[in-house]
């Protein structure tokens, strides 16, 4: 068969899968942002802001043979990608890998990288100004971002607020206790099994009208700064173009064996839209990734898609909770680690390095 693939998405997924298959089809990345943002580590810039200007990257150098279309994906017509501007994208294979979104400043809420740097900014000099911050949701960015502001600013009044009566309950119970103990070894105070009455904005960091938050159960907090971290949204506006596709209850889209949303059988889904059985992290994707850079590899070679070894899961949800460079707590297959292996796998650098690489790219 012919070897164009069209990636719908340049997000962690997206790239991943596009320098996969750089080498061995005509790849065309179709990603509106004019840069790449390194989420994963934007939330220890919030308390390092120096790190801010190395984890926004040009995606010039991604690519040796593919191509990088600036454009925003509307609809998927069989293998032919839409664009909002009237362009079209023909190919043979189409990857949906349009990701999520998230509050600010974690991710960009727009296209504009200087946009969403001037927001980040903002934020940090509000964190810098605030002596008491109350972060709203305890799930990895929430435990991370207390974890990291105490760790570089032990000044601060940290409250970690999570709704859950344990921190990460779908995880080993272990995990949970960790990440408590050691953030109270940071001076982080954490409420769980508490909810606020009411929030003011859940799209971005604001000062509350009162210094003051009400919660369930009855006890305020006081907090100059309210940072909302409750969630990831799946980004599946353009599975509105196509028949035949379920979306579930957290808002992904249902896949086949073969990740693959609809009876199209040249169209794939991956990464945080997928549900797939894996939870939206980089670890999950990346399984997801290799898995689907092998079977189109296959397929380029005229195997049969439902000939091959379908996906699966991870067998139990793996995740990387870096609380600062030096504590920290993981879910890795053989079981619950500490501060010493989640440091050396990913707090330590936040695989910073390993993206100047992979795109090509010196701060």
């Amino acid at each position: 068969m012919s070897r164009k693939i069209t990636i719908v998405g340049g997000g962690y997924a997206g790239t991943m899968l596009a320098r996969a298959l750089d080498d061995h089809a005509d790849v065309t990345l179709i990603e509106p942002r004019d840069h790449w943002v390194h989420n994963v580590a934007m939330i220890r810039a919030l308390a390092q802001p120096d790190l801010l200007d190395q984890i926004v990257m040009p995606y010039d150098g991604l690519l040796k043979n593919g191509s990088i279309v600036q454009g925003r994906a509307e609809a998927i017509r069989g293998t032919t990608v839409l664009l909002e501007d009237d362009r079209e994208i023909a190919g043979d294979l189409v990857i949906l890998a349009t990701g999520s979104g998230y509050a600010a400043p974690f991710k960009m809420q727009g296209d504009d990288s200087t946009a969403f740097l001037k927001t980040a900014r903002k934020i940090i000099a509000q964190i810098d100004k605030a002596k008491k911050l109350a972060i709203v949701g305890g799930g990895a960015v929430g435990s991370e971002l207390a974890g990291e502001i105490a760790s570089a600013r032990p000044e601060k009044q940290i409250t970690l607020v999570s709704a859950s009566d344990t921190l990460f309950p779908d995880y080993p119970a272990k995990l949970g206790r960790s990440i408590v103990r050691q953030l109270g070894e940071l001076g982080v105070k954490v409420r769980l099994g508490e909810r606020l009455s009411k929030l003011q904005a859940t799209d971005q960091p604001y000062k509350p009208a009162t210094g003051k938050l009400a919660l369930s159960d009855g006890f305020p907090i006081e907090a100059d700064l309210v940072i909302p971290v409750i969630g990831s949204r799946p980004k599946t506006d353009i599975m509105k173009s196509l028949q035949d596709v379920v979306i579930t209850e957290d808002g992904r889209a249902e896949v086949d064996q073969w990740l693959r949303p609809t009876r199209n059988p040249n169209l794939f889904a991956v990464g945080d839209i997928a549900a797939a059985g894996d939870t939206m992290t980089i670890v999950g994707l990346t399984r997801q990734v290799g898995w689907l850079a092998k079977t189109i590899k296959a397929k380029l070679r005229g195997k049969e898609v439902d000939s091959l070894k379908p996906y699966k899961p991870w067998p139990k949800p793996l995740i990387l909770l870096p609380l600062g460079e030096d504590k920290g707590a993981s879910a890795l297959p053989f079981g619950v680690t500490g501060p010493l292996l989640t440091r050396a796998i990913k707090g330590k650098k936040l695989f910073i390095p390993r993206y100047h690489r992979e795109f090509g790219w010196t701060p």
